[in-house]
């Protein structure tokens, strides 16, 4: 049985149609098994396979002992920020690497996602394209420069739709 690291209150368990976590009755929060909250990016988003790489990368995340305990066990949950949005907070048990989520973090997370998602869309990558295509032909800036960076504009826009479209061979 898992309990509730705010309430103590017994979770239940929930099976989505890509992902399983474990949810507080009393709206606290979800727990969610290693790997979940990575099927659910890569569901909204489709940026491949997203590795969050929480517990291996102190560059991009702070980590430290938590007063709560984790529902998986009799241990302390670690309380994880992102660095470069601190106002984003999970809490990890070091053991299991399931990660506990306040209600209000979800929507933060959710928010994340989805901008991450706009900057990665076809759409931003065709815009990037025009933009440096409109610099080529206003001959304002150097051809060499400005006909590079469309190239490069180009290339990233073809990995893009690639990536959106995987079964398609090129």
């Amino acid at each position: 049985m898992k309990l509730c690291p705010e309430c103590l209150t017994p979770l239940n368990r929930r099976i989505h149609k890509i992902f399983e976590c474990w949810e507080c009755p009393e709206g606290h929060g979800s727990l969610y098994p290693k790997g979940e909250l990575e099927k659910i990016i890569h569901s909204l988003t489709g940026l491949g396979s997203p590795e969050l790489k929480l517990w291996d990368n102190r560059e991009s995340y702070v980590a430290v002992r938590s007063h709560l305990i984790s529902p998986d066990g009799d241990r302390a949950l670690v309380e994880i920020r992102d660095k470069e949005k601190p106002s984003i907070m999970v809490y990890g048990d070091p053991e299991t690497h399931s990660l506990w989520v306040h209600t209000g973090e979800e929507e933060k997370l959710l928010e994340h996602v989805r901008a991450a998602a706009k900057i990665d869309s076809v759409g931003a990558y065709a815009a990037l394209a025009a933009e440096e295509a409109i610099k080529v032909f206003e001959g304002r800036e150097p051809l060499p420069e400005t006909a590079g960076h469309l190239l490069i504009a180009l290339k990233l826009l073809g990995e893009r739709v690639a990536r959106a479209m995987p079964n398609i061979t090129f």
